[in-house]
């Protein structure tokens, strides 16, 4: 396998068998890879032989098989809990019942979503076409931080891109490709629990139908990536997901009291598996700074595309008066703040008019797929079509300049607003 840097500097690495070549690369800077022969694989994805891969900001290892050697990569354990899940599809297809629904948690930065992304990438190489459900509203490793989304894994995952390229392609708002999603507006969701359970409930209800409705995925199954929160809060909406999505297998990864919590709560219900797996020692920890640096990447990917997929986005003037403005109302106090029963019953999932326009600039808004007339009290229920940046506002003139990914009128009305703010750059 060869490396080579944006200097020029190539580095050529041989890859024993069930080991990795683990790397971390910079915002600023981009490193390409080339696998020049054997096999190997990103995440699940299998890289082509003489083809270039171009990285940036990233954090990720190439992994290679052949026969076994003794090493700390948990790859082996984790073909195994493949192979364990396609068993109970197969079982699925043979009842014509729902396939497993797995849920995967641990703590921040221990490779929930590289996790998520391989058993998706082994399900997808072996004829299957599983559900891929990310509740982690920090990450936006579908469409756009602050969304709980899910996608039908109907082809590889990039190895350059992640979820980037098809993202970005569905981006066109109203697009049948486009990612399910559901708008929370905040990065952890203990800063509003009560809002992030609705969302994940909406979440869930439309992709369990969806799930019934399709034959290609139904036997296949769901694999959801979670947030890092393991504390009181955080196992409260662990329970709160494996009751929605109707769970049937729980992967702890990479904590043992994560797992022995597991094992008592659901020890005496019957359908629950739970699994115990090691975090791979190339699993580093990602610093305040990064996470804000992917955050941006994320967002401007969305408007602006991937270098692989790039876009040209619409600038366009909207009246004060042609949209409705929503966000949910001033919390007090987060949930988790507050005296043991006692709750902000309405305020957390309240929406309130946003009159004041100055406080929209440099926001991130969800369109909401709700028609004109929709009562306000059921817009929460509504999916997300498109997002938009607002990147001026003129209140002498009372309008508002809106970035969006396609042409045209916005598709519609009502927007929600959250606590992304963005600068483009």
């Amino acid at each position: 396998m060869q490396g080579k840097n944006e200097l020029g500097d190539v580095r050529i690495v041989d890859l024993d068998a069930d080991s990795e070549f683990r790397f971390e690369v910079d915002f600023k800077a981009q490193v390409q890879i080339k696998l020049l022969k054997g096999t190997a694989e990103i995440f699940g994805t299998e890289l082509a032989t003489g083809v270039d891969y171009t990285f940036s900001g990233r954090k990720a290892a190439v992994y290679t098989w052949h026969e076994y050697t003794a090493n700390e990569t948990p790859m082996s354990s984790y073909l195994n809990t493949h192979l364990a899940i396609q068993q109970l599809r197969t079982l699925a297809r043979s009842s014509n019942e729902l396939g497993p629904r797995v849920l995967v948690i641990g703590p921040h930065d221990v490779g929930k979503t590289s996790l998520c992304k391989i058993m998706a990438s082994y399900a997808f190489r072996q004829g299957e076409k599983p559900l891929y459900v990310s509740l982690d509203t920090a990450e936006g490793s579908i469409t756009m931080p602050g969304a709980v989304t899910a996608t039908a894994i109907s082809h590889l995952i990039d190895i350059e891109e992640g979820f980037g390229s098809s993202a970005t392609t569905a981006a066109s708002m109203g697009s049948t490709t486009m990612p399910l999603a559901y708008y929370y507006g905040y990065e952890s969701p203990s800063e509003n629990v009560k809002m992030y359970n609705l969302v994940v409930s909406r979440l869930a209800s439309t992709a369990n139908s969806r799930l019934a409705a399709d034959a290609d995925s139904r036997a296949s199954g769901i694999i959801i990536d979670t947030p890092g929160l393991i504390d009181q809060v955080g196992y409260e909406l662990i329970w709160h997901a494996v009751q929605e999505f109707s769970v049937n297998v729980v992967v702890v990864l990479g904590h043992e009291r994560l797992y022995s919590d597991m094992m008592k709560k659901y020890k005496d219900q019957a359908g629950i598996t739970v699994v115990k797996l090691n975090k791979s020692g190339g699993v580093v920890e990602r610093d305040k700074q990064f996470r804000t640096q992917l955050q941006r990447t994320k967002i401007k990917e969305y408007f602006y595309g991937t270098p692989k997929c790039e876009l040209s986005p619409y600038s366009m003037l909207v009246n004060f008066n042609d949209i409705n403005i929503w966000r949910v109302g001033e919390v007090i106090a987060p949930s988790s703040a507050l005296p043991i029963g006692m709750e902000n019953m309405d305020s957390e999932t309240k929406l309130v008019k946003v009159d004041s326009f100055d406080m929209c600039l440099h926001s991130v808004m969800a369109i909401l797929d709700a028609d004109d007339s929709e009562d306000e009290g059921n817009l929460l229920n509504s999916s997300v079509v498109g997002f938009i940046y607002i990147s001026d506002v003129n209140d002498e003139k009372k309008k508002m300049t809106i970035l969006s990914p396609s042409p045209g009128r916005l598709p519609r009305r009502h927007v929600l607003m959250g606590a992304f703010k963005w600068m483009e750059t």
